[in-house]
């Protein structure tokens, strides 16, 4: 059961970092929401584990599974689009 909560408070965690994350990439890159809904399911996801403990290890195990699958879409959406993403060279170097 304390595995539980250290993966809920660890998914929430990350996922607040990733929204400021995309918060501060707005003014680097266009479309930063990727990012941020990647973090909105890592909050999710949290929550869910935290307010929801006792759903049994299986019940995890299919969370976790469709977390991972849903990250991963975003991510790929995200990485796409920075791709394309030049950054801008230093003069001087």
């Amino acid at each position: 059961m304390p595995l539980l909560f250290v993966i809920g408070a660890w998914a929430v965690v990350t996922g607040l970092m990733e929204i400021a994350a995309a918060i501060a990439m707005r003014r680097v890159i266009d479309n930063e929401v990727w990012l941020g809904l990647a973090g909105l399911a890592s909050v999710g996801f949290g929550l869910i584990v935290l307010i929801f403990p006792g759903a049994g290890a299986v019940g995890i195990v299919w969370l976790s599974a469709s977390y991972a699958i849903v990250f991963g879409v975003i991510l790929l959406m995200l990485g796409s689009r920075l791709r394309r993403f030049v950054a801008p060279t230093s003069v001087g170097t």
